[in-house]
């Protein structure tokens, strides 16, 4: 029987040492400090079981009967202590539940150790022979067994914090709960049969295995659903009704879970047929390998990779293409995970769809910068965009309608609006996508030519002298000319817009003097 429970206890040592190493390899993460506190009572009560065992004399045994109460009272409380961090439980009367338990349990071992002075938490207790071998016998007294309820108080607790936790946690964080959960159940049941039905069996069925049980549990979820480092931290953030995207990252970087929407998302840019499907876009039946595909996608957007790797809060857009040509936008929320200790769990990353708002805004943006009149940039947007611009070479055009007040004098205005329509849709045909155009003054105009050499934009503005002819051949009698002033092969940004268009209104004024009709270039 003796040999029996010394394999029981040398296994049961080892596999703590082995807990023990993991509980330190995990101590800066959330719940990492009370599960390595919980190894080293557990560790403390093993061996101390073991060396009460081959004690000789009465008072040794008495000795180490009393050290293994140290653990056997204060794991319930670092067990509770883990619970309370894992779910992040921000209760204050929690803490103070765990302060007072550890109060009256170092009572109770106060108690213990001076026990023959008073007999408060043992009425007696003797060496007795057991099948050959000489052990404790130890009757409690009332206060011993209320200590040892109390006990069972702290296991129950902990396992009701568990439960109402999993009952609102996100669906796939309630499996790493369970874990946790079925080991204090476990443990909590095998005490009470062992107290009550088991009693006198402590030679062959060793208290110490009992707290083993949801431990095992606890080691078995580091490694295997890793909730030590991310999930417990992002349960607040995780809502599976959520329309935004929630994505879960590690440490490391890599997709550790994400919600239906932000499934939707990665599917709609990975997978456009997948995020047709409800059944595929669903986000229920995420495995590993699609969290590859995802994690790939999101290192190829660059701002919001930087925005993880410098491990800031803050949100960055993006702008994405679909298959079909159609530009999304999304705003990317990050919200990273430092624990008390400085220890970086991971972050979480919020996705939300801003399509909508962002063309609003472009197209009110636009408004602002239009002239009311024609669809051209007004001045001050014209000129800003000129100076923002970065581009070589550059070709800075004048352009003013010959005789135009003569125009209004003789039609009235609303022809010579016509006649400014005209002419900006003659311009319009002449120029390229990304060549500006603004209105300057009444009817003076201004194309920036970007990346346009001298040669080019002669060939323009030969386009442009004739397609204005063209376009108000309709309107007038009078055959409709404009005058135009350029200075070309320029650099952006490294010429200011007032400067490049002093000198090509110098050149404007020379062919206004010389009749009209024609363009004259600025002579560097």
């Amino acid at each position: 029987m003796k040999e029996t429970v010394l394999i029981i206890n040398i296994t049961t040592l080892m596999v703590t040492l082995f807990l023990v190493y993991v509980s330190y390899r995990h101590r800066r993460d959330k719940g990492g400090l009370p599960f390595l506190c919980t190894m080293v009572l557990l560790l403390s009560w093993v061996a101390g079981s073991t060396i009460e065992l081959f004690a000789q004399s009465y008072e040794a045994k008495v000795f180490w009967r009393n050290f293994i109460q140290i653990g056997m009272a204060f794991i319930p409380i670092a067990n509770l202590w883990f619970v309370i961090e894992y779910t992040e439980n921000k209760n204050k009367y929690l803490k103070y539940t765990v302060w007072l338990a550890a109060a009256i349990s170092l009572t109770g071992i106060v108690l213990t150790f001076t026990n023959p002075l008073h007999h408060l938490i043992r009425k007696t207790v003797e060496l007795v022979e057991i099948n050959g071998h000489w052990s404790l016998y130890v009757e409690p007294a009332f206060w011993g067994n209320m200590f040892v309820l109390l006990r069972f108080a702290l296991m129950l607790f902990s396992i009701i914090i568990l439960i109402l936790f999993q009952i609102r946690i996100f669906r796939s964080g309630q499996k790493q709960v369970l874990y946790i959960l079925i080991g204090f159940i476990l443990a909590l049941t095998l005490l009470l049969i062992k107290n009550y039905l088991m009693v006198g069996t402590a030679e062959t069925f060793p208290m110490s295995v009992i707290f083993l049980i949801p431990n095992l549990f606890i080691a078995y979820s580091v490694y295997r659903h890793d909730f030590l480092k991310i999930a417990p931290l992002a349960k607040d953030w995780i809502i599976n009704s959520l329309p935004d995207g929630i994505v879960v990252l590690s440490a490391a970087g890599e997709i550790v879970e994400v919600n239906p929407s932000a499934a939707a998302f990665f599917q709609h840019f990975t997978e456009p047929e997948a995020a047709q499907s409800p059944d595929k876009a669903s986000g229920n039946k995420l495995t590993n390998r699609d969290f590859t595909k995802y994690s790939a996608f999101l290192h190829s957007q660059s701002l919001w990779q930087e925005g993880l790797t410098q491990r800031k809060n803050g949100s960055v857009e993006l702008e994405l293409d679909t298959l079909d040509g159609a530009k999304h936008y999304y705003e990317i929320d990050l919200h990273h995970f430092i624990n008390d200790r400085h220890h970086y769990s991971g972050s979480v990353s919020v996705i939300r769809n801003v399509t909508s708002s962002r063309l609003e805004r472009q197209s009110l943006k636009r408004q602002a910068e239009m002239d009311r009149h024609i669809q051209v940039l007004n001045k001050q947007a014209y000129i800003d965009y000129v100076n923002a611009s970065v581009a070589d070479p550059v070709s800075l055009l004048i352009i003013d309608i010959d005789k135009f007040k003569a125009v209004n004098d003789q039609y009235g205005h609303p022809v010579g609006d016509v006649v400014l329509l005209k002419v900006v849709d003659a311009i319009k045909q002449c120029i390229r996508k990304d060549d500006l155009v603004g209105r300057i003054g009444g009817d003076e105009f201004s194309l920036t030519l970007l990346g346009c050499g001298k040669e080019q934009t002669q060939a323009i503005i030969r386009q442009i002298l004739k397609q204005v002819q063209k376009e108000t051949a309709d309107v007038l009698h009078e055959r409709v000319t404009v005058s135009i002033g350029a200075i070309t092969d320029q650099t952006l940004p490294d010429h200011h817009f007032e400067t490049l268009y002093q000198k090509a209104d110098e050149a404007l004024y020379a062919a206004k003097k010389a009749g009209g009709n024609q363009v004259v270039f600025y002579e560097h």
